[in-house]
């Protein structure tokens, strides 16, 4: 087998894009091999050694409820097929209450815990509604969608892949502890900063769980550097995205990790003041006052910042070829930091999930004479149904594209 085709082999370890009926999810396969999904247990240890985009079935363990093991099989037969027997022409005849399946909850959940297959159970909820052949065929297809998504007994093992994860991130948001990145957004981050795969980029990053990271790095070469500037050693580990995408080591050195303090040549003690007996803790007894001590000692452990020689070592002898900034806060104070380690005639971008913040720094970098071609835009995107004779934009939607200002650095004064 060739290395090309190994790397389209599951192994453990491996992270993997889960797909069952639309719903996709980020797994590490690990030695157990076990995978949780809502109340059901899947034993993953049929895909080690199977080829990503494998569809497989879920079978029902005896004796056991709601554990499943996997059997692969191919796309046809992962499509479920239903007989409708025809439709009617409107549904103004239809009353939306319960009463319409016969079938209880109690004995749909019976079916599932028997071991019965999605295809019959839905199968079964159509013998027993009183109301599916009244309605119109659009209707019913809207039915079986979510039947089957409720009771499908299929799933399909992606290779991560940057749309993947940016898709899965940003359902997964939790504003305001994450930035939620829509992928359209980072396709126009990546645009804008001119993105050359043999180049320097550096990067400081602040919430997006390492998207950023494993965007940039998926399309560096090997001669292309990244250095990820953090402000705080609690945001260096979150790098989800970049496991997931699962770098080999070689690439993951390609990123240099330095803290913002160093960048500013501060030391660790310089941080935080100096503990003032008189000041800090008047009127203390020892006690309290050794607990106090030990406590200070804990926060200053905390956010003491992790070097990187390395990193700083390139920062000062390199000039970079594009800057993006994207954080929480207000990030006007982290690009005038930055933006003098960029070469001139190089791209810088800043994205915000609020308008005002970079409302405020546009107005700020119009009166400077070392940054040109200044752009604050919003991006807008909507998804359509295509359909004969139903063609129209999804009826509800989502506008958490973010804001984006870009702009080049130029020789001159601020």
């Amino acid at each position: 087998m060739t290395a090309s085709n190994l790397e389209n082999i599951i192994s453990r370890g491996d992270y993997l894009i889960i797909n069952k009926n639309e719903t996709y999810l980020i797994h590490q396969i690990s030695n157990k091999a076990l995978l949780k999904l809502g109340r059901d247990v899947i034993d993953l240890k049929a895909a080690i050694g199977q080829p990503f985009s494998s569809t497989y079935k879920l079978e029902p363990v005896p004796e056991k409820k709601r554990h499943y093991t996997l059997v692969v099989c191919n796309d046809n037969q992962a499509r479920n097929q239903w007989s409708t027997n025809g439709c009617g022409t409107d549904n103004k005849l239809i009353t939306d209450d319960s009463s319409s399946q016969l079938l209880s909850t109690d004995e749909i959940i019976a079916l599932k815990e028997s071991g019965e297959s999605g295809q019959n159970i839905v199968e079964r909820l159509l013998e027993n509604s009183k109301t599916f052949q009244l309605k119109t065929e659009y209707a019913q297809e809207k039915y079986l969608k979510k039947k089957a998504r409720k009771y499908c007994d299929y799933l399909t093992i992606f290779e991560p892949s940057i749309r993947l994860i940016t898709d899965v991130l940003y359902k997964q948001q939790t504003l305001p502890k994450t930035i939620a990145l829509r992928f359209d957004t980072l396709a126009q981050i990546l645009c804008r900063v001119n993105l050359d795969p043999g180049g320097k980029y550096l990067l400081y990053e602040n919430g997006s769980q390492g998207l950023l990271q494993a965007a940039l790095l998926n399309q560096l070469h090997d001669d292309g550097r990244l250095v990820h500037v953090f402000s705080s050693t609690s945001e260096q580990n979150a790098l989800r995205a970049v496991k997931a995408m699962n770098f080999s080591e070689t690439k993951i050195k390609q990123m240099l990790i330095v803290s913002l303090d160093e960048i500013l040549n501060t030391k660790t003690e310089d941080s935080i003041p100096e503990e003032n007996d008189e000041e800090d803790v008047p009127n203390f007894s020892e006690d309290k006052k050794r607990k106090s001590d030990e406590a200070y000692t804990q926060i200053k452990k905390k956010h003491r910042p992790i070097t990187s020689t390395d990193g700083l070592d390139f920062i000062k002898s390199n000039k970079f070829d594009g800057l993006i900034v994207v954080c929480r806060e207000e990030p006007i104070e982290f690009v005038k930091i930055l933006l003098p380690y960029l070469s001139l005639s190089r791209p810088f971008v800043i994205y915000s999930p609020y308008r005002e913040v970079l409302v405020t720094m546009y107005a700020e970098f119009k009166m400077r004479r070392d940054v040109v071609y200044l752009r604050l835009t919003d991006n807008f995107m909507r998804y359509h149904q295509v359909l004969p004779n139903r063609t129209h934009p999804d009826v509800t939607m989502d506008d958490g594209g973010g804001f984006l200002f870009s702009g080049l650095f130029v020789a001159g004064t601020k």
